[in-house]
């Protein structure tokens, strides 16, 4: 399988405020989100982030509605119950259903924690990141949960609209 982590964050890397508000991220983070999951078999959302995306309106959940999505949380309440939305509990059950489904490349796209799981699983291949021109001295970070360190090395720099600089690295294993 081919994870790939793709997050918009600060120049500082917070992808969110202390209180999760994304306010200061530019709409085109979405509209190229949209763009790379044709490339995608599905997106892996956390249950904070698919909760985030259905406050944002009924526009937002009908751009993905071609687009398998996969929320992992330890909470197994349904928020919707979509016919192209999966939920699991876990990293594993997380797995087993991509091969069930036969999902082999996949966009993880927040939150922190599960960023930090894929990371620590030693399972991403890329990352790519949106540098929005935005200072936040507090917020979430890219990452949170248990210590991991990996070596990136730089694929491409792209200038996107907004000032956003997108930089795609490979995870070396």
């Amino acid at each position: 399988m081919d994870f790939t982590i793709y997050m918009a964050c600060s120049i500082n890397g917070f992808i969110a405020t202390e209180d999760g508000n994304e306010d200061f991220l530019f709409y085109r983070n979405y509209e190229v989100m949209l763009d790379l999951l044709k490339e995608y078999n599905a997106l892996i959302w956390g249950r904070k982030t698919f909760e985030n995306v259905i406050s944002w309106g009924e526009n937002y959940l009908d751009d993905l509605k071609n687009t398998n999505v996969i929320v992992l949380s330890k909470n197994k309440e349904k928020l919707l119950d979509l016919p192209n939305v999966y939920y699991c509990d876990s990293f594993d059950s997380c797995i087993k259903l991509c091969e069930q489904k036969q999902f082999n490349k996949l966009l993880i796209s927040g939150g922190a924690t599960i960023n930090n799981l894929f990371m620590e699983k030693k399972v991403v291949t890329k990352i790519i990141l949106n540098y929005n021109p935005y200072v936040l001295n507090k917020g979430i970070s890219l990452f949170n949960g248990s210590y991991f360190e990996n070596k990136l090395q730089l694929l491409n720099i792209v200038e996107e609209k907004d000032g956003i600089v997108q930089i795609h690295y490979k995870v070396e294993q």
